[in-house]
């Protein structure tokens, strides 16, 4: 399958990367570099209330079920959503329809009327919104991690707010904090699938996202990590989240990509030898798999698994004695990377299917490293891995400050203590 993505610069400074597919459809999306991490304290959950709104009325659409209406006529859907780094808009369309979409997304933006029965409406569902959030067990294991890991507010209240502070929010807060996030320097818009007539979509998304100023918006990336071992009680659970996180051995740089392929590979085989120990030989857990936290500024990665309190020490030791295994006798074999190699072909093919998520790859890409993805470079890259690359790489794995962080029935048992007397 061809993939040839091309960048392009609007006037006003908008970054557009066009990606032609052989399909009858194409997925747009359309993403601004803001998100809760540069709220300020007192507009916690704002970025995501603003999203709400934007996706309300506007002069042309009186609600959203006729915007919704109008696009199924079309042959379109729709949606938008908000991160700690982002603020976006996406959708999918018949490929003759495409300048449909990309109005439908510039109205948004441009002519939200922000009316203020329509605020106070969506006020109740942002609430309701927190509160489902603030009952979910995973959500409440984020915002643990967050609230003893990084200096900043938890999961739930950077992304959602506070009952109180969505109860505050006012028309005024919302158009002019949209007015100071929103610009053509911090908006990536990435187009994939059947793209009839590139220099027509380039002419016309010039047009449409003229309204865009061309200033810079501050990111907010001070963020500082402290090592921590932390149990958040839910004495009514009947099982353990465990979750043992290092510091990452090279930052997500542009020049560190080959290097972090490296570590990725020892991390995958480590995992599977692992969930081979703890699951299949003894029995412990149902699932073990990968974890991390942090963004794309600090980051942690490490393990997550479930077990019964009862087991929570036993699971620790073991993963410390054979992490200690894998680690110093590089048990990674050549075999081992080409059978990696093999499935990597699998998750490509998966996402090169997909004109969404080909999308989404694209301007994940350029946001982290401002450029292009270039597939045969990073295919070529990731399948020249030899074993004493991954050894080379990733040295140094254990050596940071380590955190568990961990989440239910509760246990008596020292895990710091445990895993140094395991790890040798």
């Amino acid at each position: 399958m061809n993939f040839n993505p091309t960048m392009y610069r609007l006037s006003n400074g908008v970054t557009v990367i066009l990606d032609p597919m052989d399909l009858e459809t194409v997925a747009i999306k359309v993403l601004f570099r803001t998100g809760s991490r540069d709220e300020a304290p007192t507009e916690y959950g704002l970025t995501h209330f603003c999203e709400h709104m934007l996706c309300n009325s506007t002069a042309r659409f009186a609600s959203s079920k006729d915007r919704r209406e109008f696009l199924d006529d079309h042959g379109g859907t729709h949606n938008a959503a908000t991160g700690n780094d982002r603020l976006y808009f996406h959708g999918r369309i018949l490929a003759e329809n495409i300048n449909v979409l990309i109005d439908v997304i510039s109205d948004q933006l441009q002519n939200a009327l922000f009316e203020p029965n329509k605020i106070d409406i969506e006020r109740r569902v942002v609430i309701d919104e927190l509160r489902r959030a603030l009952d979910n067990p995973q959500r409440q294991f984020g915002d643990f991690v967050s609230e003893k890991l990084f200096n900043y507010a938890t999961f739930s209240t950077r992304g959602l707010g506070t009952e109180e502070l969505i109860q505050s929010f006012t028309r005024d807060q919302m158009i002019e904090f949209l007015g100071r996030r929103l610009s053509a320097k911090n908006c990536i818009i990435g187009i994939s699938g059947r793209i009839i007539d590139p220099d027509a979509v380039l002419r016309h998304l010039e047009t449409s996202f003229a309204f865009l100023p061309n200033r810079d918006v501050p990111e907010n990336d001070a963020i500082t990590y402290t090592p921590t071992i932390a149990h958040n009680s839910k004495p009514d659970k009947k099982n353990v989240v465990l979750s043992i996180l290092f510091p990452d051995v090279w930052d997500a740089t542009y020049e560190n990509r080959f290097r972090n392929k490296c570590v990725g590979k020892f991390c995958l085989h480590m995992n599977r030898e692992l969930f081979d120990v703890i699951r299949r030989e003894n029995g412990l857990v149902y699932g073990f798999a990968g974890d991390g936290a942090g963004n794309e500024k600090f980051g942690l990665t490490g393990f997550n698994t479930q077990t019964a309190p009862e087991n929570v020490e036993r699971v620790v030791a073991l993963i410390a004695q054979n992490a200690h295994k894998i680690y110093t006798q590089h048990t990674i074999t050549d075999d081992d990377l080409r059978r990696m190699t093999c499935r990597n072909r699998l998750s490509r093919a998966d996402w090169m299917e997909s004109a969404s998520s080909r999308c989404d790859k694209l301007i994940r890409f350029w946001r982290h490293f401002g450029r292009v993805f270039d597939l045969d470079a990073d295919t070529q890259m990731s399948e020249s891995v030899r074993r004493d690359d991954v050894i080379e790489n990733a040295r140094g794995f254990f050596d940071g400050p380590m955190s568990i962080i961990t989440q239910g029935a509760d246990f008596d048992v020292d895990l710091n203590a445990v895993w140094r007397d395991n790890f040798k």
